[in-house]
């Protein structure tokens, strides 16, 4: 007769007598969901080991094999994917229902077209690859303890949430860059995947009944990631620079392209668009206050790299003249090219009347004829956007985004206590 064993049951007190073979199964199911996480663990672990040595990778692929190398292997990759899963399907599941077949063909297409919307920078296609992968592992570890369909979202966060740190680690490494792009390209990647179990695959331990405990799960992660990513977003220059101060082992990070900023967006109806760390009335004023100093710098830099002055005078220590010298280098660029004085006259047409000052005393003013020559070839009336801080944010402030986070943690705590009070009820 099997030897009882006794345990305290966590929510009445009550004592539960498991036989041996209960136990062993308990051990077993244990077993598979550590090993579940370790493959999530090892997954994420191969991720980030391969951040340090990215850009050797790339440039041995590139020199050996050409940049597109790495799309032609992710199109292989995925087609090879697409004929396992047809395989199973047709095969091992004999799936009859056509649904099945158009979700693959639907998504199968939508991983084709990131791809090859990455072609300008191609390594980056390879993180479809690694977030698909690990979209998997992560779909396999969660299901251990959501049931329902509330799994496929939980995954797709906690595939988010590690492409965050990804990219946070990608910001602290030379000659990588944090882009919030990106970090949204690695949880399209992990969701696509979701989809395509949900969807194509259906697979039958999956109820579609939510349950309390896979709305805990949900909550904490999305609360994870809410975090996370106001914090990248609250890390801007001037807190860089405040912590590199207490810390100085970290004042390396100063040098680093910044990881966010916000800022204000100039619609100018002779100009168009374009972006800038400054207010109206703060780019005015510096300009007023420091343009003698900051002419003489430009006049002196003239023969100096273009890339060693922007880390020179980078965002943090002066973002006048950081934004000052990309435009003019756009200006200078576009009509040297002598095809595109339309962007050079524009580019132009910001630092006249929002660098006035500073221009005015640099070698770096055109003289009129020059401007008028450029201004008659073109047509001044087409609209410019200027891609010079694009990525500043600017339709909402630092404040108001960490209001909106505390909020929708609150609704998320509210949601938590309904459904408990749901299900006592």
């Amino acid at each position: 007769m099997p030897r009882k064993l006794r345990r305290r049951s966590r929510l009445n007190g009550e004592a539960i007598l498991l036989s041996q073979p209960e136990k062993e199964t308990r051990i077993i199911q244990k077993k598979k969901v550590l090993i579940s996480w370790v493959w999530v663990a090892s997954c994420s672990a191969a991720i980030f080991a391969t951040v340090p040595v990215g850009r050797s990778i790339q440039k041995f692929v590139y020199n050996n094999w050409g940049r597109e190398a790495f799309i032609y292997f992710v199109l292989g990759v995925l087609a090879a994917v697409i004929l396992v899963v047809l395989y199973f399907l047709i095969i091992k599941f004999k799936t009859k229902s056509s649904s099945n077949y158009i979700w693959l063909i639907v998504i199968g297409t939508l991983y084709i077209y990131f791809t090859l919307k990455l072609r300008n920078i191609p390594e980056e296609a390879v993180h479809f690859l690694e977030y698909g992968l690990l979209g998997f592992f992560l779909f396999k570890a969660l299901s251990h303890h959501v049931k329902d369909k509330s799994v496929y979202l939980s995954a797709t966060l906690f595939a988010l949430l590690i492409g965050t740190f990804d990219e946070i680690l990608q910001w602290m490494i030379p000659q990588r860059y944090w882009d919030f792009r990106d970090a949204g390209l690695n949880g399209l990647s992990g969701g696509l995947f979701q989809l395509a179990i949900w969807k194509v695959i259906s697979p039958k331990t999956i109820s579609e009944k939510v349950n309390p405990n896979s709305i805990k799960i949900f909550s904490s992660i999305l609360g994870a990631c809410l975090m996370l990513l106001g914090l990248c977003a609250s890390n801007n220059p001037r807190r860089v620079a405040n912590y590199t101060k207490l810390m100085p082992w970290l004042s390396f990070l100063q040098k680093e392209e910044p990881m966010s900023e916000f800022g204000y967006k100039y619609k100018d109806s002779e100009i168009g668009i374009f972006y800038s760390r400054f207010s109206p009335e703060n780019l005015r004023k510096e300009d007023n206050m420091k343009n003698e100093q900051y002419a003489r710098i430009l006049d002196e830099s003239k023969n100096m790299d273009y890339e060693q002055f922007l880390k020179e005078y980078n965002p943090i220590n002066n973002p006048f003249l950081h934004e000052l010298r990309i435009h003019i280098f756009r200006r200078n660029t576009y009509y040297e090219k002598g095809n595109s004085y339309f962007i050079a006259y524009k580019e132009n047409l910001i630092l006249q009347k929002y660098f006035t000052q500073t221009l005015q005393r640099s070698i770096f003013k055109w003289d009129e004829n020059k401007i008028k020559e450029i201004g008659d070839s073109i047509d001044k009336s087409k609209f410019y956007e200027s891609p010079v801080s694009a990525s500043l944010f600017t339709n909402f402030t630092e404040k108001s985004m960490w209001i909106a986070i505390f909020t929708l943690l609150f609704l998320l705590m509210l949601l938590n206590l309904g459904w408990r009070f749901r299900k006592r009820h």
